[in-house]
């Protein structure tokens, strides 16, 4: 009976002596393990993203908007909510840490005579550090807005450093909206959220006088709720709130925990289509791993005859190829998983320098599985072949020599 380390040493010699063959036999296996694995890291990276950017708004939260609503009003003011329409949500919300109105207006900035269309947003004053400890807007130079700054306008870090083409916006300087200036009294720290990066605060009061709406007006009320509320509960209780009519919703309740669900079901649709499209090319790479033992039983007879001769079982001839089809699927999969890796930690980094947080990680258990998978599954391919050079007869093939 063969050893175990002069089974995998005639392993290593079989597989290393025909370089070339070994490389174009395992490139199936490289196919496929690379692009299933390059998307799933993308896929994961791009999930761990969005999750990020949503939970920095924060995942119990509930946004309130009017159904349907479209760009109109000036400068891009959708249709509104009141007063009415929060204290209505009050009246059906239990367990909540804050309920605010919140507006948004998209107007033309100009600074240094360059202009740019820049989202601002706005929070009762009331809710405003509260909203602010939620978003974890903090500042990098001077300070976040207080509720008594009127007149003055807080920066993300992208408004301020990419809004204006090649100029930057410090402290102290003046924004002009409207024909209206304003004081910049601090700019945030990269938080790597597209929407708060690249938006302005501003008072409340301020937002109202430019996009010309009342006092109990808002775009959206936000609805921030404690850990341990039910948010589909409560969601479903805002709609039936405001939507008497079933028949015609005025307003629709979104969360970002929705937003995050929604984007994971369409990455595992995705994943399902990559994954079959990668078994295709496993497949062919068990064939062609199959073929290739195959035809290592025709070109070695008479070393599997001899080996028999000298006292090698069945048995051992058996796992000599099945341990050899299966090191080659070891082989492809760690070339694939590594170079899948690799083109997808340069993409993350290369997203990262232009502003888009994209990360990828090493998984080890992830390695592990992919690894063990490909190996049985080659060996799996390398059965048959395995079968039928423990089936020669050395004596038959001795005696034709």
């Amino acid at each position: 009976m063969i050893s175990l380390g002069d089974l995998y040493l005639l392993v290593y010699k079989n597989i290393f002596e025909k370089k070339k063959r070994t490389f174009l036999t395992v490139s199936g296996i490289i196919i496929g393990i690379f692009t299933f694995t390059f998307f799933i890291f993308v896929s994961q990276g791009l999930s761990n993203a969005i999750s990020d950017q949503f939970s920095s708004l924060g995942v119990n939260v509930l946004v309130v908007q009017p159904a349907n609503s479209g760009q109109g009003g000036p400068s891009g003011i959708t249709s509104s909510l009141t007063n009415t329409d929060m204290n209505k949500i009050k009246q059906v919300v239990r367990g909540y840490d804050y309920i605010t109105g919140q507006i948004f207006y998209s107007g033309q900035y100009e600074f240094s005579r360059e202009k740019a269309v820049i989202t601002t947003i706005s929070f009762e004053n009331k809710n405003l550090e509260k909203v602010q400890s939620d978003l974890t807007m903090e500042a990098e130079i001077g300070r976040v807005l207080k509720s008594s700054d009127v007149g003055s306008v807080y920066l993300g870090h992208k408004a301020a450093n990419e809004g204006f083409d090649d100029k930057v916006v410090t402290v102290g300087t003046s924004l002009k909206i409207d024909g209206k200036s304003f004081r910049v009294i601090g700019i945030g720290k990269e938080k790597g959220d597209l929407f708060l990066d690249n938006s302005i605060l501003m008072n409340i009061k301020d937002i109202r006088e430019l996009a010309d709406l009342a006092n109990d007006e808002f775009t959206v009320i936000r609805v921030s709720l404690l850990e341990d509320v039910d948010a589909d509960l409560m969601q479903a209780k805002i709609e039936t709130k405001l939507n008497p009519n079933n028949d015609e919703k005025t307003v629709e309740v979104t969360s970002p925990k929705q937003a995050i669900d929604q984007f994971n079901q369409i990455l595992g649709v995705l994943n399902l289509i990559i994954g079959f499209v990668s078994s295709i090319a496993l497949f062919v790479g068990g064939i062609n791993v199959m073929n290739t033992m195959y035809s290592n039983i025709i070109e070695r007879i008479n070393e599997i005859s001899v080996m028999k001769a000298l006292g090698a079982t069945k048995s051992d001839i058996r796992n000599i190829f099945l341990v050899e089809s299966s090191a080659l699927g070891l082989f492809g999969a760690i070339v694939g998983f590594f170079l899948s890796f690799g083109l997808a930690k340069l993409l993350g980094n290369y997203l990262i320098t232009i502003g888009y947080n994209v990360p990828i990680y090493f998984e080890f258990d992830f390695f592990l599985k992919i690894i063990f998978i490909t190996a049985i599954f080659t060996m799996l391919f390398g059965t048959y072949p395995a079968l039928k050079a423990a089936a020669v007869n050395p004596a038959d093939n001795l005696r034709d020599e």
